[in-house]
């Protein structure tokens, strides 16, 4: 089912409540998945954490902080089972919307050099490539690069 042919889709503030659903989530969807401590970790006034939701069950996420005029996306994920329907871009659009309404310049992201699917999204929604941080992340054979990403809004 593609997400633009789907009524009941509703992106709304992510509570403490819908963390089961999102670590659930978050386990099927990363190989590096964050803890549930980390996930419980990412709440307050600096953040802006938004579920998908079909039939009001949740499929996707994004946690994202602001610091002063910047946007930091921190996580975003969908459930693998809903995963190439375009949910994962109607988080990122909303992520980026909710920034233009709070009148940020930029957000900022980091991706896996080797999750190419994620790179073509971004480029598609505005992202360029700033940088690269080697060996950032955890990789089955050693360590992977980090691209690091902006939208300048």
């Amino acid at each position: 089912m593609m997400a633009s042919q789907t009524t009941n889709v509703i992106i709304a503030p992510m509570a403490l409540n819908d963390l089961p659903a999102i670590s659930e989530i978050e386990r099927r969807a990363h190989l590096w998945p964050w803890s549930d401590n980390t996930l419980s970790g990412n709440f307050g006034s600096r953040y802006y954490n938004h579920i998908l939701l079909i039939e009001q069950k949740v499929i996707g996420y994004y946690i994202a902080s602001q610091a002063g005029v910047e946007a930091s996306l921190l996580n975003i994920a969908v459930d693998p089972d809903f995963q190439g329907a375009g949910y994962g871009r109607l988080l990122l659009q909303h992520l980026i919307d909710l920034s233009k309404q709070k009148q940020l310049q930029e957000i900022w992201l980091e991706v896996r050099v080797s999750n190419t699917a994620a790179c073509q999204l971004y480029h598609q929604l505005g992202f360029v490539e700033v940088d690269r941080r080697k060996g950032y992340y955890p990789a089955q054979e050693g360590r992977e690069d980090a691209i690091i990403m902006c939208c300048y809004l």
